[in-house]
């Protein structure tokens, strides 16, 4: 896809149940390969060689970046994502989801209040900074 600094790797954080996990994963998969200019997929390692009984779905993840050109800074393309992302999460209050770049995380949940608000802020600055 693209290097790992420039890659933002989605988690869903669901409690343990892989299959709700592996669920949600590829639904959110399916809403962020809507966006335009992103290239969204899973990240390597995380999903078992097909027909496999013991897939590690425990270390599914999805790795997103944004197309060149597609947006006019890293911050912008963290700004879309994380709305996108957050969109997805309120359609169900209870989702949880981890975005990590560098050293840079930031966890959505479908019930956001003002300090997950905040954080999301602080992310996106730590983004621009790091660009």
């Amino acid at each position: 896809m693209t290097d790992g600094e420039q890659a933002y790797r989605i988690e869903v954080l669901d409690g343990g149940d892989p299959l709700r996990v592996e669920r949600l994963t590829r639904s959110l998969r399916d809403e962020l390969t809507r966006l335009d200019a992103v290239s969204v997929d899973f990240a390597p390692g995380g999903v078992g060689t097909a027909g496999s009984k013991s897939s590690p779905l425990a270390d599914l993840a999805l790795l997103a970046v944004g197309a060149t050109g597609g947006f006019a800074s890293s911050k912008h393309f963290a700004s879309v994502l994380t709305t996108a992302i957050t969109e997805w999460c309120r359609k169900e209050r209870h989702r949880n989801i981890r975005i990590t770049r560098g050293d840079a995380e930031l966890n959505i949940t479908g019930n956001p209040d003002a300090r997950q608000q905040q954080l999301a802020r602080e992310f996106l600055q730590s983004i621009e900074n790091d660009a």
